[in-house]
């Protein structure tokens, strides 16, 4: 197991600024943290070798402490204590579990875990249940029937303080005709709730005492949704005749706290509204704007019908922020050159190293080419359990499944968090990424995918001599076209998958006025994704309507809590990747690579640059790392989809296995011919066409384009290909417009 472990504050900084650095060592107490720039991340055999290089004076050593997680969601009071004096008090809330087999869950209550103490609605193996406690004794009354997973429920739970009495009852508001009864108990003779000051009011998990998230530690939290909590101050006998969830009136007599979970729905922030300003906050980010008890399905679109949103789908597996305490600051020297850097953690013999993108300084640039990283699909890939988890991973890969160290740890320590690419332990899709917490797979020597494949690209940058900077895509999002506005030429990686709306727009706005961009991937502009507008260092998906994806959102839930947007493949909102970079995905396959052969096209007078060293029946790429240039997830033109129509087909690629596939995103209906090589869809194209202004774009294609660069110290075609666009990209000689 890995017993190093870190995050930082940031993912991008520049020269001059600090990062802060939080880890947690296991079994010793120091830590050595250096600043190292990396030239290439992989260190596979095959690659072109791993390289780093120390940044001299940032040498510290540090203090190592063991830091946990507490994973889970909930929802908080930011004031409790007037809800600590109610002698009497009815509970009510609806619930829609999704595991309720698994023990018991805390619902809603006051209930200090550690103690017994407090009171605390709850569902089980006995049904919904009201527990109370005062340190010494506890009471419970339940109603003796299991809850079905994902059917709506109103639950309820009173105590009174005079008589000693428990009354509990769960009805189900199913209308499908099954016939489920409701159920109560009542018991008398109860111990008097009696909690701690500190003791918090929770919805979804109980108190287990201080800890790192936010200040308290989750424990028996809730899987599934919740919606319209409230507490009322007196004792209800008639539990039955407790209304659904209708409208609470601002000052409603007898009301001590209602939560409208539909309001407020883009933050963090839970409104009450009794009246009593008795607010709350969401803890480790769990899903908001998701259906309730009461949608129709007339409208899918939460900012038309918030009313019908009103649930929070929580998980005991959610993380928002780890909350560990800051164990470094690094100082980025004044004058560090761009690019990607590394906060390297050294102790006990184990080693972590957390990239950071080192940008030119505020307003400037060092270089006319900017490299672009994919932070925001590095963050969405972390914490990756796919080939634990999915037991079609080796049918995918058509390969037996090999588990990292980091995999390892991530098997065993489901606190960690997952990835969107997982789903929770109730099997609903995971919607959100945080960066606030150890991200395995984020960094180097962690296989050839995303991050480390895109040191590929630095490496070959660098070994070339080109003078570059690194932006990130945290950063386009942030600051949209004035980050790009001064290069001549923008390069991404291997796989640019996740962008948001704004890194769109500044990219459409950088082309259209003149700029130049080198798609070196596949896959790319293909999800739309949000960040949280109060919590920045988490994104959000939404597997809607179609794409490849390995989990698929309920009805009603495509809509992104976050901004709003719909969610989904950009292609489904109107703006396919071809519209921005002539192609877009068509295919994907893991056993093998193939090659390009060239095009008609790649002779005309508008392209034939590109080709300078490069024999016209010379296969381009049959070589490289993964063995060709073209694999594992291909892109092609479709007019249809909006690529340009002056836009050139260079050369398409072939030498595909039937392991490659196209994908279902392309196709209205599968059949027995999906697959390479009968498939002549099944191909990554390479292309070319101007923009406005003077601009141009290049696009390769194929994810594996990078792997291929440095074979035979970089005297190969790829390498000369993609140099001669870089070179001719960073010229400021205008591209005439294509016809």
């Amino acid at each position: 197991m890995l017993k190093l472990l870190s995050y930082t504050d940031r993912l991008w900084a520049r020269p001059g600024e600090d990062v802060t650095v939080f880890a947690s060592a296991e079994g010793f107490d120091s830590i050595d943290v250096e600043l190292v720039r990396l030239i290439c991340g992989d260190d596979s055999p095959k690659g072109p070798g791993y390289r780093e290089e120390e940044v001299a004076g940032t040498r510290q050593t540090v203090a190592a402490t063991f830091q946990p997680i507490h994973a889970g969601s909930c929802i908080v009071a930011d004031d409790a204590a007037p809800l600590h004096t109610l002698d009497d008090a009815t509970l009510q809330i609806l619930v829609w579990p999704t595991t309720p087999e698994t023990g018991e869950q805390a619902v809603m209550g006051i209930w200090d875990s550690r103690n017994k103490a407090g009171f605390l609605l709850s569902i089980g193996p006995e049904g919904a249940a009201l527990t109370t406690g005062d340190g010494k004794t506890v009471s419970r009354v339940a109603t003796g029937a299991p809850l079905v997973a994902r059917e709506w429920y109103l639950l309820a739970a009173s105590h009174d303080a005079v008589n000693g009495m428990l009354r509990i009852a769960q009805h189900p508001l199913n209308r499908d005709g099954r016939g489920e009864v409701a159920h109560a108990a009542v018991a008398d003779k109860a111990t008097p709730p009696r909690a701690s000051a500190e003791t918090p009011f929770m919805v979804g998990a109980a108190w287990g005492g201080p800890g790192n998230a936010d200040g308290l530690r989750p424990v028996q939290c809730f899987n599934g949704k919740v919606e319209a909590p409230r507490v009322l101050r007196h004792y209800e006998t008639d539990l039955a005749g407790l209304n659904e969830a209708g409208s609470v009136a601002p000052g409603a007599r007898g009301v001590a706290l209602a939560w409208d979970l539909s309001r407020a729905m883009t933050g963090l922030r839970v409104e009450d509204v009794s009246g009593n300003g008795r607010h709350g906050r969401t803890v480790n980010l769990p899903t908001r704007a998701m259906t309730g008890h009461d949608w129709t399905g007339d409208e899918h679109d939460w900012r038309h019908a918030p009313d019908q949103y009103g649930a929070i789908h929580l998980h005991d597996d959610d993380i928002g922020d780890a909350g560990w305490q800051a164990t470094a600051r690094v100082s980025l020297p004044e004058g560090l050159r761009s690019g990607i850097y590394c906060i390297k953690l050294s102790g006990g013999g184990h080693e972590d190293m957390p990239p950071i993108v080192v940008q030119p300084p505020r307003g400037g640039k060092t270089a006319d080419i900017a490299f672009l990283s994919s932070t925001a699909t590095y963050q969405t890939y972390a914490n990756y359990h796919h080939g634990m988890d999915d037991a079609g991973a080796e049918m995918r890969s058509a390969s037996a499944t090999i588990l990292s160290p980091s995999d390892a740890h991530l098997f065993e320590h489901r606190e960690l968090g997952h990835s969107p690419y997982d789903t929770h332990s109730d099997l609903s899709g995971v919607t959100v990424a945080s960066a606030r917490r150890p991200m395995l797979g984020y960094r180097p020597k962690a296989g050839l995918w995303s991050f480390n494949a895109d040191t590929h690209i630095t490496a070959w940058l660098d070994d070339c001599g080109f003078a570059w900077d690194a932006i990130s895509d945290h950063a386009l999002h942030d600051e949209g076209l004035a980050l790009l506005a001064s290069y001549k030429v923008v390069v991404t990686g291997t796989h640019p998958e996740y962008w948001s709306t704004s890194m769109w727009q500044a990219m459409t706005a950088y082309l259209d006025g003149g700029g130049r961009l080198m798609y070196l991937g596949g896959n790319g502009f293909y999800w739309r994704i949000a960040f949280h507008p109060e919590f920045p260092d988490a994104l959000e998906v939404r597997r809607a309507h179609a794409g490849a994806r390995y989990w698929i959102a309920e009805p009603g839930d495509y809509h992104m809590a976050f901004s709003g947007e719909l969610g989904g493949l950009w292609q489904r909102i109107g703006t396919a990747p071809q519209k921005l970079v002539g192609i877009g995905t068509v295919a994907t396959g893991f056993d093998s690579c193939g090659w390009y052969e060239r095009l008609p096209d790649s002779t005309n007078p508008r392209a034939s640059w590109i080709f300078e060293g490069v024999g016209e029946d010379e296969r381009i790429g049959d070589f490289g790392q993964l063995g060709g240039a073209a694999g594992l997830e291909l892109d092609w033109v479709d007019r249809t989809l909006g690529t340009p129509a002056h836009c050139l087909r260079l050369a398409s690629s072939t030498g595909h296995s039937s392991q490659y596939l196209q994908t279902i995103d392309t196709m209205t209906f599968n059949h027995t011919a999906v697959a390479a090589p009968v498939n002549p869809a099944v191909r990554a194209d390479m292309v070319f066409f101007e923009t406005p202004n003077g601009g141009g774009v290049w696009s390769t294609g194929s994810i594996a384009w990078a792997a291929s660069l440095a074979s035979d110290g970089y005297n190969n075609n790829v390498a000369v290909i993609t140099g001669n666009v870089l070179r001719r990209f960073a010229d400021p000689t205008p591209f005439e417009q294509g016809n």
